[in-house]
């Protein structure tokens, strides 16, 4: 016979959400889950290395191993494929999503979510006195973890873009909004023919010279600085917009992409990689991140039809939605 959790602690478990997201988060500063990459440990090693209550870290961890980030053996704890996620150095890390989405700017601002649906707009320069990239131009630890969050929400992204779209074995790819240029790398690396212009704002795109050159790219790729708002790298063969769009509202997003199109060729692509909307409640992530742009800025998630009416007012046509084998689809527009 199942077990029919009663509606009343269904609900508790809903409500208690928050307090999972600051538990996670907490264990994500602490980089406890690296602590036990080499094997097991128990709770005071880790508060040992991690410069914290012994006790409380204890407490931490076996609620961490309750919802199956750890196993729990006595007093020892060990990583599970979960915990593992949550490791700075693995591909698709979710360490650095944690911890932005627990910081300050998103926190204070989810505090007023009632008023963000009450009124219907972002709350987030009202939390913290500024808008949030403001924000995170004056606290560069805060801005690196958000940088990296989406390169870790890119990585889960990349290998369900290539398994889903199949690019020009030679093509020049603008990576536009691209952050450390996650999703633009894993596009290279498979076809090592084609190179790649990495744009964002100048102080976002320096912190990805490092890793291109780790990665031997440094040959194939150029990083650019700049505002996609008064112009993109002309020539692409391929613009890459992932993650941009649902940062802004419509008449935002039409500048973006008139911006686009006045650097495309006429053989060029536009491809818009984000969450994909599903047109009634069927259960998806872009749900909660479309809430998320509500509350943090003027954005929100689309479904493919509302992408081809700002492609249409942009001037652009939206050719194909692909959907890929994650929560992410692929808009491909060309020029109308």
């Amino acid at each position: 016979m199942s077990h029919q959790i009663p509606p009343a602690a269904q609900m508790m478990q809903f409500v208690m959400g928050s307090w999972v997201s600051q538990i996670v988060g907490a264990g994500a500063r602490l980089a406890v889950a690296d602590h036990l990459a080499a094997g097991a440990k128990t709770a005071e090693e880790v508060a040992q290395r991690a410069g914290a209550n012994p006790d409380a870290v204890f407490r931490l961890m076996r609620a961490l191993a309750s919802l199956g980030i750890f196993t729990m053996s006595g007093r020892e704890f060990s990583l599970t494929p979960l915990g593992e996620t949550l490791r700075a150095d693995v591909s698709g890390s979710m360490r650095a999503f944690a911890i932005a989405e627990t910081d300050h700017v998103h926190w204070q601002s989810w505090g007023r979510f009632p008023n963000a649906i009450k009124e219907g707009r972002k709350m987030s320069a009202e939390a913290v006195g500024m808008e949030p990239w403001e924000y995170y131009s004056k606290h560069p630890q805060d801005a690196e973890q958000f940088s990296r969050a989406m390169s870790g929400i890119s990585g889960l992204a990349t290998a369900p873009v290539l398994a889903s779209y199949e690019f020009s074995a030679k093509a020049k790819l603008v990576d536009v909004g691209g952050a450390h240029g996650a999703l633009l790398r894993g596009i290279l690396e498979k076809y090592p023919a084609s190179t790649g212009v990495l744009f964002d704002l100048p102080h976002v795109v320096e912190g990805s010279k490092n890793e291109i050159e780790r990665l031997g790219l440094g040959g194939r790729v150029e990083v650019v600085g700049g505002d996609f708002f008064k112009q993109v790298p002309a020539g692409g063969d391929i613009y890459l917009l992932k993650h941009v769009l649902h940062d802004w509202d419509d008449a935002k997003c039409v500048s973006i992409l008139e911006t686009v199109k006045k650097a495309m060729k006429p053989t060029s692509r536009v491809l818009v990689v984000e969450f994909a909307l599903p047109e009634d409640a069927t259960p998806s992530p872009a749900h909660f991140m479309d809430l998320n742009m509500l509350v943090m800025l003027d954005g929100r998630e689309r479904s493919p039809a509302q992408y081809g009416a700002l492609f249409a007012d942009a001037g652009l046509r939206l050719s194909r939605f692909i959907p890929t084998p994650s929560p992410m689809g692929i808009a491909e527009a060309v020029l109308a």
